[in-house]
């Protein structure tokens, strides 16, 4: 939706149902972007998807919407193993990149990323989309202000049901499993509020004997003075939740992750309890509806327009990757190979 204003050409490098559900829906009304063309395996596939959302070109490879030269931008919504690859072959392109997390199945890999669209002068950024929602601002402001002290404690849950046959959540050499697939965002918000590097982690898995994929990983990150501690399943009823506990307080996150963008959602804060709970002074923030995918697309459009860095830096998704690289060994899993070409 770029009205007079300048704004940027998407590509969506794939159909899968993030792309079909949320993210091309959000392009289509989002400030600064025009979205231009889809690509899938399937000609008849892209142009299904293609007709559903009246978007103006459909190829049947993703090589060919990669030599479109009247893209800017593409959003990659791929399987977990072939995210690196094709964040390398759409910098080679000269295209930017919003990639679907995780940006990568290993740091190693991650690194080649970053290092491979720094060369190619193209913005690369994982897209962590909750971090643009405005419930995220106001807790990112209460914390910075000490509304409740210094944080002491994180607690964060993150589960779904991901059980049919053919998903490659439930495929290891995909990537799949809870970790890469919803705990990066738990990892993700402990680093946001308590910094890159804890002094120690700890992981369990419960993983599928046949699939070999952890299906539900709980983990601890001991900072030192300040713990985080996080449950992702992708085998659990759908449950969201963050909990941030300080020295003076807490606050509640409702909705952290999939706030729909026609719902408002709240952020809560308690203040001055003692010995029981409802002796906290509560206040609730009403966040009013936002689309998230969509503020995500319309700021890293700005930072293109603008000639600015990306507004989530890559070197975040490296250090996020490290972690959860972390957490893998002390559970005992040795992450898949990254796929060298497709």
């Amino acid at each position: 939706m770029s009205g007079s204003h300048p704004s940027v050409r998407w590509g969506v490098l794939g159909t899968g149902s993030i792309a079909r559900d949320r993210v091309i829906p959000a392009l289509q009304g989002a400030e600064r972007c025009d979205l231009v063309a889809i690509a899938s395996r399937s000609s008849a596939r892209a142009n299904s998807v293609a007709t559903r959302f009246a978007i103006p070109r459909a190829y049947g490879s993703y090589e060919e919407l990669l030599a479109d030269p009247g893209i800017d931008v593409v959003y990659l919504p791929l399987p977990n193993n072939l995210h690196g690859v094709w964040t390398k072959k759409a910098a080679d392109a000269g295209k930017h990149v919003l990639c679907e997390k995780p940006i990568a199945l290993t740091s190693v890999e991650a690194q080649e990323v970053a290092a491979h669209c720094a060369d190619r002068t193209v913005l690369v950024m994982e897209a962590f989309m909750y971090r643009f929602h405005p419930a995220w601002i106001a807790v990112r402001e209460l914390v910075g202000d000490g509304s409740i002290g210094r944080i002491t404690d994180v607690g964060i849950w993150f589960s779904f049901r991901s059980t049919k046959a053919g998903d490659y959540r439930l495929d290891f050499g995909a990537g799949g499993g809870a970790l890469y697939d919803v705990g990066c965002y738990a990892v993700n918000v402990a680093r946001m509020l308590l910094g890159d590097d804890p002094l120690r982690v700890h992981g369990a898995a419960r993983v599928h004997p046949e699939w070999r994929v952890d299906m539900t990983f709980s983990g601890i990150l001991d900072y030192g003075d300040a713990f985080a501690t996080f449950t992702c399943s992708i085998e659990q009823e759908p449950e969201h939740r963050v909990m941030i506990h300080g020295t003076d307080g807490w606050i509640s996150v409702a909705d952290p992750f999939n706030c729909p963008p026609d719902v408002a959602t709240k952020v809560t804060i308690g203040t001055g309890g003692d010995h029981h709970p409802h002796a906290s002074a509560v206040e609730t923030l009403v966040i009013p509806p936002a689309n998230q995918y969509g503020l995500q697309a319309t700021a890293l459009a700005d930072a293109i327009l603008n000639g600015e860095p990306s507004p989530l830096p890559i070197e975040d998704s490296v250090a996020n990757m490290r972690l959860l690289e972390r957490l893998f060994a002390t559970a005992g899993i040795e992450p898949p190979e990254p796929r060298s070409d497709m």
